[in-house]
């Protein structure tokens, strides 16, 4: 019930006793006052009994609305702490989205300087790529030119390893054919002397004995070959020295030059300085000095 209704009421029972009053008093000039006062006795005793009711349930309804009043006071106060709260978070909330802002756009100047320095990258990357391609490139060309280089090398030192062969097989018919010459020059004046044994497996027709001047050649075989390397069955005790030069022979034919560079008492080691085909273990060796080939 509104306070508008309630006042209604109030207004409406004091209008109610005033006219009530009138009433009796109008009754009391026109008809028998005493049984007209004691029926508007009743009724104000009715109309009291009424309003005490009425003033006890507006008294019940003002303290019910007291009690909501005090319940919405009480929530109005708690919304209202509850708005400060929201308002101190709606401010922190702003104060995170400002510094967030800040950093979004920190980091965008970031990633456009980033992106800046990337492009710059690629750019210095492309170009040394495009160096890197071109430095390829010409490496190609130079392997190119140094593997036709190469092949030139090594036809030349063919070429050079022949003529070297050459040339020494040459010397050796020079130094035979002097020697040969001194031998028959000294045949002439005296009587002859004997030949020297021609090794065995040599032929006669590629290897010419000297005189007996000339001592007994060093023979022996080949012991071990690797690579360039290569060891022989005479040593010390049978005079070979360090310096000295062995041909290297098989059945007859020429197969290279070592010349020595270590000495035991019963082998020797040293390295193999010209080939005309493979030396192998097993092959024949003798001291240059006191033989010569011929081609």
């Amino acid at each position: 019930m509104s306070t508008l209704t309630k006042v209604f009421i109030v207004l409406l029972a004091v209008f109610s006793i005033a006219f009530t009053m009138m009433a009796i008093s109008f009754v009391v000039q026109t008809n028998d006052w005493k049984k007209l006062a004691d029926d508007y006795r009743a009724n104000a005793q009715v109309v009291e009994s009424t309003m005490r009711n009425l003033a006890a349930s507006h008294a019940a309804e003002k303290a019910t609305w007291l009690d909501v009043r005090a319940a919405l006071d009480r929530k109005i106060a708690d919304l209202e702490s509850g708005s400060q709260q929201k308002a101190q978070d709606l401010a922190k909330r702003d104060a995170e989205l400002t510094a967030m802002t800040l950093e979004k756009r920190s980091a965008d100047d970031l990633a456009n300087r980033l992106s800046s320095q990337l492009q710059i990258a690629e750019t210095g990357w492309k170009t040394e790529s495009d160096r890197a391609n071109a430095l390829e490139q010409r490496k190609l060309d130079l392997e190119k030119r140094n593997q036709d280089l190469d092949d030139r090398v090594s036809e030349q030192a063919t070429q050079i390893i022949a003529m070297e062969q050459e040339k020494r097989q040459l010397e050796q018919q020079v130094y035979i054919l002097r020697n040969e010459n001194k031998r028959l020059a000294q045949a002439a004046k005296e009587p002859p002397t004997l030949l020297a044994e021609v090794p065995a497996g040599v032929s006669k027709g590629r290897v010419l004995p000297l005189t007996e001047t000339t001592g007994t050649p060093i023979r022996g075989r080949l012991l071990d070959v690797e690579g360039r390397r290569a060891s022989i069955s005479v040593g010390s005790s049978d005079g070979v020295e360090a310096g000295m030069v062995f041909v290297i022979y098989r059945g007859g034919d020429f197969i290279g030059d070592l010349e020595v560079t270590d000495v035991e008492p019963d082998k020797s080691a040293g390295r193999i300085t010209l080939t005309r085909g493979t030396p192998r273990a097993g092959d024949l060796v003798m001291d240059e000095s006191r033989m010569g080939v011929v081609d």
